[in-house]
């Protein structure tokens, strides 16, 4: 059973794939260093049966990515692990496609068990990520956020996103009450965080 494993830290990677080889012994563990890497080999015809992807990782565009990679092969899975525990970022990356999500600070057999649940044809999300108390953004505000990650101003927004300034300002007006934060300079920090990109 061909996992593909795609994590930039080599110690990290390859603690991992030994340790998943060791406890599951019917995986095979393929493995890859970047974006690009992965694609390669989903491109060379590989098939895994699930890949599982560092968020922070060169040439990853945090959920965009995530969300290429579900669109272009919908049938594998995508288990994201990540340092960033934040659960607006979570719950990002589930709507962005991924099945689901394990913190690096958590057991190693919640790893295993995240794994085995989503071979199965399951979720593994951690608990309240998907809750009504999780702040939610729609197909727009998170187009308004990408832009606010890249530090634009509202005039290049409004420009970039084809609306007024006016319908920006309310827009990241709204945004920064979500984020619960008090300017765009937080807020921008906020959404590198939320859509996992490098800072």
């Amino acid at each position: 059973m061909t996992i593909l494993l795609a994590d930039d830290h080599g110690l990290f990677r390859e603690s991992i794939k030994r340790w998943l080889e060791t406890e599951g012994s019917e995986y095979n563990i393929i493995t890859a260093t970047s974006h690009g890497e992965v694609r390669q080999c989903l491109d060379r015809g590989l098939q895994p049966r699930l890949i599982m992807l560092d968020l922070n990782m060169p040439g990853l565009d945090g959920v965009d990515s995530i969300r290429g990679l579900h669109a272009d092969w919908p049938d594998i899975p995508i288990l994201v692990i990540s340092a960033n525990e934040d659960k607006i970022a979570i719950r990002s990356c589930i709507e962005a496609g991924a099945a689901g999500f394990v913190p690096k600070s958590g057991d190693g057999f919640v790893m295993l068990d995240a794994i085995r649940d989503i071979l199965k044809g399951k979720t593994a999300i951690p608990a309240g990520v998907m809750s009504s108390q999780t702040p939610q953004f729609n197909e727009k505000q998170q187009k308004i956020l990408r832009l606010l990650a890249d530090a634009m101003s509202n005039k290049e927004i409004a420009e970039s996103a084809h609306l007024t300034e006016g319908t920006v300002k309310q827009y990241v007006s709204d945004i920064l009450s979500k984020l619960d934060v008090d300017n765009r300079v937080q807020a921008g920090i906020r959404a590198r965080e939320i859509l996992g990109l490098n800072s």
